[in-house]
């Protein structure tokens, strides 16, 4: 009891300094500008995850407003942010502002001013920014420990993540949802705004210039952002598929759950041009296979998917691949079987899955979707760890088992496709490695498709299953393997998927939900089960008929979050090290292997990728620097 007692005392103890120090911490930097109204505005990196209350602090000079500007010069344009870029690359930051005392006005107005160049080049207008404003949502609970217990963020405390567009719609339609930002009410609180700008293939490489002007009551401020954009391009077509299931259809679209209604199919293609934009694709889980005239509307829906014409000006799309069909896609079959095959499938099920494959092939050749790869996913972690079996030999038939249906199906699914691969999606919590040494369970010539969580994604097997022909994902996980998924994680982590998968050559990335939170309350409770403490788990956008619950006006659509921008940072983290490998192949090798020294199966104790925005900063300056030599 005393020791119990003194260990309680000890516990309080450093709370009580942890919140000491915690209150000592300034509440931010010199590296800010100071309003005559009580504001501050500091400038953050697209990693920037700061809570309502946290400290700013001043992650890496190229974000340092204060470093040329003075009360004085403050109407002269000194306070610059520095940016680089590659053209078809997409460029976030965000400026952030805290309110410091009672003159403060309760908004702040934002102008951007259009691009221009500082030498006279003609294309500097073709650089498209956007405007979106955080919300920020209470995470109450944060621990992350479903799965790989990984670091996180403090909680509860409130955390941005859903990024409120100024314009919001799709396919050519836009209407303003808000003009100026309201500022927090209390004092030492932040509101932070994400200025998204894509620098287009057609760019000239040279130096450009965007000036912000904030407008806080009588006060004009304004604040330069400095862009260099580099003599190198990034593909159209991805090199790493990202793929997110949009699981609960566009009910709170408001475009209800049929296909057959010209209202979702819009906003099918709605989601679509915003996957595409952040060099990712979302498809629908299918409840049921089209039929009849269902396949007319499904070719309808898609047809400008699978040739590229979605992501035209036509269509009302501007962004990284335009006129490019999606990379990947997942045939329109249901997942029948998942976590457990109850019993071996039979002849006839085989010799249906045959004639969908058969059917499939038919329709895709006739309607010249030969751009895109598709894949069938009908098992989902039905060989994981299963708490009902616990006898070894038991589970051993029941593995066997459930491989060799693994092996009949994609047999049948070739036999309909005479030669086309269709390949079958394998999913698992467990590592493939660890079979390897069983015949009868070892999967290499049965898989083609393999998709383990990232914890049990083995580099080493999968390479030699690459080498083989296979394709490779990984799937969310943990520390240390991958970064954390959660709105209350550091900004770095979802930026670490790119990097890892370029890391270890592997081909893919699938995020099993992005729209699965709560049907009443999908801001406040954005994950699938409301005692996931991997706040988030689920969503990676939200939607934008809800967006009246914020406040705002009902604008139907996606909204992106802060998550999905750092998922695409990295995808083009990605990108740039396959540019750069291709001009100094040791140098990007070596330039990868520090910034993520291990991760994925290989990865033991902590996480090992630097926790320093800085130091991801320089890397991609690295990067673009090798990738232009």
């Amino acid at each position: 009891m005393k020791q119990s007692l003194l260990q309680s005392g000890l516990l309080l103890l450093v709370i009580a300094i942890g919140l000491f120090w915690w209150q000592r911490t300034p509440a931010y930097t010199d590296a800010c500008l100071l309003s005559n109204n009580n504001v501050v505005i500091c400038a953050a990196s697209n990693m920037a995850r700061y809570g309502k209350t946290d400290p700013i602090v001043l992650e890496h000079p190229d974000f340092d407003l204060g470093k040329n500007a003075d009360e004085s010069k403050l109407l002269s344009s000194d306070a610059t942010i520095r940016l680089s870029a590659a053209r078809n690359e997409s460029v976030g930051f965000q400026l952030i502002f805290r309110t410091v005392g009672k003159a403060a006005p309760e908004k702040v107005s934002v102008n951007l001013n259009p691009w221009r160049s500082t030498n006279g080049l003609s294309s500097a207008t073709a650089i498209r920014s956007q405007l979106l404003q955080a919300h920020y949502h209470l995470v109450d609970k944060g621990g992350y420990t479903w799965g790989p217990k990984s670091q996180v963020r403090r909680w509860p405390a409130e955390y941005p993540d859903a990024l409120v567009p100024q314009q919001h719609g799709c396919l050519g339609q836009s209407v303003p949802v808000f003009d100026a930002i309201t500022l927090p009410a209390k004092n030492n609180q932040n509101q932070a705004i994400w200025i998204d700008s894509y620098v287009p293939s057609t760019m000239t490489p040279g130096v450009y210039s965007l000036q912000i002007d904030l407008k806080l009551a009588e006060q004009s401020i304004p604040v330069t952002v400095e862009l260099t954009v580099f003599d190198v391009t990034l593909p159209n077509k991805t090199t790493i598929d990202a793929i997110g299931e949009v699981y609960r259809s566009y009910a709170l679209e408001g475009a209800g759950t049929s296909r057959d209604t010209t209202s979702w199919q819009r906003m099918a293609q709605c989601y679509q041009q915003l996957a595409h934009q952040h060099r990712m694709v979302f498809i629908e889980r299918t409840p049921e296979l089209p039929e009849g005239n269902g396949w007319q509307t499904y070719i309808d829906t898609y047809q400008s998917t699978f040739d590229g014409s979605l992501f035209s000006e036509q269509h009302g799309y501007h962004g990284t691949g335009e006129n490019t069909p999606v990379e990947i896609w997942r045939v329109p079959w249901p997942q029948e079987f998942n976590v457990k095959i109850e019993a071996p499938l039979t002849s006839d099920d085989l010799s249906r899955y045959t004639k969908m494959s058969r059917d499939w092939n038919t329709l895709s050749k006739t309607n010249n979707w030969q751009d895109t790869t598709f894949f069938a996913y009908v098992f989902d972690e039905v060989d994981g760890p299963d708490k009902e079996n616990t006898d070894p030999a038991e589970r051993r038939n029941y593995i066997a088992m459930v491989h060799d249906q693994m092996d009949l199906l994609q047999k049948a699914l070739d036999a309909g496709t005479g030669g086309t691969s269709l390949d079958l999606l394998w999913t698992s919590h467990s590592n493939p490695a660890t079979w390897s040494a069983d015949p009868e369970l070892d999967l290499s010539g049965k898989v083609r498709l393999w998709s383990p969580n990232a914890s049990a994604t083995d580099p080493d097997f999968l390479r030699e299953r690459v080498l083989a022909g296979d394709t490779t994902w990984f799937y969310h996980s943990g520390h240390p393997a991958v970064g954390a998924h959660s709105i209350n994680a550091s900004g770095i982590d979802m930026r670490t998927w790119g990097v890892i998968g370029a890391r270890y050559n592997i081909q893919g990335q699938f995020m099993w939900a992005v729209n699965l939170g709560s049907d009443e309350r999908p801001f406040a409770e954005p994950s699938y089960k409301p005692d996931d403490d991997r706040f988030g788990n689920g969503v990676m956008v939200y939607p934008g008929n809800q967006l009246d619950k914020l406040g705002f006006a009902k604008v139907p659509g996606p909204i992106p979050s802060m998550r999905l921008k750092s998922w695409r940072r990295g995808l083009q983290d990605a990108e740039l090290f396959y540019l750069a490998q291709e001009k100094d192949s040791d140098a990007a090798t070596k330039l990868i292997r520090s910034i993520v020294p291990e991760a994925l199966a290989a990865a033991k104790g902590k996480a090992s990728w630097s926790q320093h925005p800085a130091a991801w900063i320089d890397f991609k300056k690295s990067l673009l620097g090798l990738a232009a030599n």
